[in-house]
């Protein structure tokens, strides 16, 4: 018996080490079905060895909308916000769905198992010896190309048949991929002799000085990290402006540690360090810059760019904690190479699983507005014509892009597009109806950006940022993503656009006038051209048209 075993155990460390990584047993006698495939290893990224048996998992089970057409059919009307009984009766998880999934958590010797109030997310937590055998999969550790110690799933992630019709996704068996912000500095010096401008400036210079303040409308900035800096700045930079102190608000999901599965709303550090306040300083600066002021501002925080933690940080943006205001507007100026989220090229499903939130948060008169990348035409960096950045490539936002913007402090005199600007089809997400018949050549019907706004960080933002000591001039399309999502909502409090109408099918119904076209320039990749082209969508907002009621 003793040989038995010690044959055992050596057939199963080469095993382990042929996989170079934790093998899952599989589940005899019963039916299996792939959700999704091995973990993708990217340049710069390289496996040492199989995981340890007892490595600390949290996984996170995305599950499917229920009746997803006829909640297209909503959405696709103007409507009233969907009531959250009727979006639990016919749209979301039933109660015994979501508890299968617990119970075969639990079964599977994983503990701390959580319901999401909404029944969208099922988490717990485990070691990587139960996550293999529950998902037949197995586990490698990982030297990232940017110095982090990761784990991945190096075979496909398979789950019981009979969680076909309910499970979106599984995640959280891999920490390799996450996104990044997109906000670069201005590199000749940081002053305003570069051509930058103070956030407050956007607003005459596209046009806006007829429209109402956004005073009405709740906002939310989308990132990650503790928030304490941003709060700070923000406030600097109001006092600096003579504008009204804003209402702020944190939500930290995954509070204390990556996937920790805790959500609190009573400290701006989140436990947590600064991963990126300038990003959010750009951010909510140009948003209150740009909108004239908000009724209030939420920061969303995640716990760093891992894909897990931004789902269940979505997840609290559609479905907010107690006291939280369900935000009309959402700025997200992050996002990763779509190849790494979308399940069917080899990622972990966490595209699909965001898109299924998405389309609540439509339903209830949500607007993301999303960075398209600082990578040009490949944002995937593989050569790739079509290389978009996730979320800006989902069709239930609005992508946008980044040109370079030349204006005196009030007054808009032309653009061009920024080389840099993230801009490409999509290689798995279709273009919405309205995109759609404006696309052209090899990818047709591809999912494109909508608009562009300022991104040259030569004709950036001067903002205030504590880490750098003051004011220094930002751009990267996670300038132009808070510049829109500022006038957005400044368009919502003067009646110009219904926020119950999706805010694409509006954009794409506005003549020719309310844009400017950016008709030169290129990305590396694709060449601005007369109406839409990939690399600015329908070129930026000509507000003083909306102002006029053209």
């Amino acid at each position: 018996m003793l040989m038995l075993r010690n044959l055992r155990k050596t057939a199963l460390v080469l095993a382990v080490a042929g996989a170079m990584g934790l093998t899952g047993a599989a589940q005899a006698g019963n039916s299996l079905t792939t959700v999704s495939r091995a973990t993708p290893i990217a340049g710069g990224d390289a496996i040492h060895g199989a995981l340890s048996l007892s490595h600390p998992i949290h996984v996170t089970i995305a599950m499917k909308l229920r009746n997803p057409s006829q909640l297209a059919a909503y959405n696709a009307q103007p409507h009233h916000p969907i009531s959250p009984a009727q979006l639990a009766a016919d749209h979301l998880p039933t109660k015994a769905q979501a508890q299968a999934v617990a119970a075969f958590l639990k079964n599977a010797g994983f503990t701390n198992v959580n319901i999401s109030r909404n029944r969208m997310l099922v988490s717990a937590d485990g070691k990587a010896a139960a996550a293999a055998r529950a998902f037949n999969t197995s586990f490698a550790q990982v030297r990232t190309h940017d110095g982090r110690d990761g784990f991945a799933n190096t075979a496909d992630i398979r789950i019981p048949a009979t969680f076909r019709d309910s499970v979106q996704a599984v995640l959280g068996l891999q920490d390799v991929h996450k996104a990044h912000t997109f906000a670069v500095r201005a590199q000749a010096g940081g002053t305003a002799a570069l051509g930058g401008h103070d956030p407050v400036e956007f607003a005459s210079i596209y046009g806006a000085s007829g429209l109402n303040p956004a005073s009405s409308v709740d906002v939310a900035v989308w990132g990650w990290g503790s928030m304490e800096p941003t709060l700070g700045d923000l406030a600097q930079f109001e006092s600096d402006n003579s504008l009204a102190p804003t209402s702020t608000n944190v939500v930290c999901s995954d509070y204390g540690g990556y996937n920790s599965g805790i959500t609190r709303t009573d400290d701006p550090t989140c436990a947590n360090v600064d991963e990126g306040s300038i990003e959010w300083d750009i951010d909510s600066q140009d948003i209150v810059g740009m909108s004239g002021g908000v009724n209030s501002l939420t920061f969303y925080a995640a716990y760093g760019g891992y894909n897990t933690s931004i789902t269940n940080s979505l997840n609290a943006i559609v479905d907010p904690p107690e006291g939280i205001p369900l935000a009309s507007v959402v700025n997200a100026s992050f996002g990763e190479c779509e190849r790494f989220e979308d399940s069917g090229q080899g990622g972990d499903g966490s595209a699909q699983a965001d898109d299924a939130l998405f389309q609540i948060a439509q339903a209830q008169g949500q607007t993301f507005t999303v960075s398209t990348g600082d990578h040009g035409a490949d944002e995937c960096g593989d050569g790739g014509k079509n290389s978009a950045s996730y979320p800006a490539s989902s069709p239930y936002v609005v992508a946008v892009s980044g040109t370079t913007l030349s204006a005196t402090s009030s007054s808009y005199i032309r653009e061009t597009v920024w080389t840099s600007a993230g801009g490409s089809p999509s290689s798995f997400e279709s273009a919405p109806s309205w995109q759609s018949p404006l696309t052209y050549g090899a990818y047709k019907g591809s999912r494109g950006p909508d608009v562009a706004l300022d991104a040259n960080p030569n004709t950036g933002a001067i903002v205030y940022t504590s880490a750098d000591g003051g004011y220094t001039q930002w751009g990267g399309t996670s300038l132009a993503a808070p510049l829109f999502a500022g006038a957005w909502a400044r368009l919502i409090a003067s009646g110009a656009v219904d926020p119950m109408t999706l805010a694409g099918q509006q954009l794409y119904g506005f003549p020719a006038a309310y844009f400017h076209d950016v008709r030169s320039g290129n990305n590396h990749g694709y060449v601005a051209r007369a109406g839409w082209d990939w690399a600015t969508g329908r070129g930026s907002l000509n507000l003083a048209h909306f102002s006029a009621g053209d």
